[in-house]
């Protein structure tokens, strides 16, 4: 580029009708719509809740999600969604937060609305939430905790809930507030 479109492309903004007319889309990163910063357009572009544990999400950075995190994720940084242990119970989310553990080692609370479901990556989350047909079938690897519906992982001493699915069982690791697996 030479400096008169470097000066263009600094002080000269293209409207809606001229990305239209260069075949470009709307929301294909240079441009948001009006209606993209809404509510309705935010409830809109919102993972759907609930989502299961194990499920690969990506942090979406907006203007709102920058004023509403201390501890703000890059933008496009992936994670797994995990379930942790709240004062109502086992659960991926909470009052619209949604609990993902990011590929930077961090637990984070974030709100739906500023996550976006990840494209398929080679990195897993298989060691979140396992389904089985019996219960049998895993008592290699995991003991009951008498009067709970809790596992313990005998090798790690993980704690893992199980509940009814179906036909089968889900087994889902539990993770505290801080990231770490929750241990006996």
């Amino acid at each position: 580029m030479n400096f008169w479109d470097d000066m263009q492309n600094a002080f000269v903004k293209k409207s809606s009708l001229d990305r239209h007319l260069e075949g470009k889309e709307l929301g294909d990163g240079h441009t948001t719509s009006m209606r993209d910063l809404t509510d309705a357009g935010r409830q809109a572009n919102a993972i759907p809740l609930p989502q299961p544990a194990g499920v690969r999400v990506r942090f979406a950075m907006n203007v709102g999600a920058v004023f509403t995190y201390d501890d703000l994720p890059v933008d496009g940084l992936e994670g797994t969604i995990v379930t942790v242990r709240t004062g109502s119970g086992d659960t991926t989310h909470l009052d619209g937060n949604v609990f993902v553990l990011f590929d930077d080692g961090k637990l984070r609370a974030i709100q739906a609305e500023h996550l976006r479901l990840a494209k398929s990556s080679s990195k897993k989350a298989s060691a979140v939430s396992i389904r089985v047909a019996d219960i049998c079938d895993i008592s290699f690897a995991f003991s009951k905790m008498s009067g709970s519906d809790d596992l313990v992982h005998k090798a790690t001493k993980d704690l893992w809930s199980f509940h009814k699915d179906g036909e089968g069982y889900v087994i889902e690791r539990l993770f505290n507030e801080t990231g770490e697996p929750l241990k006996v």
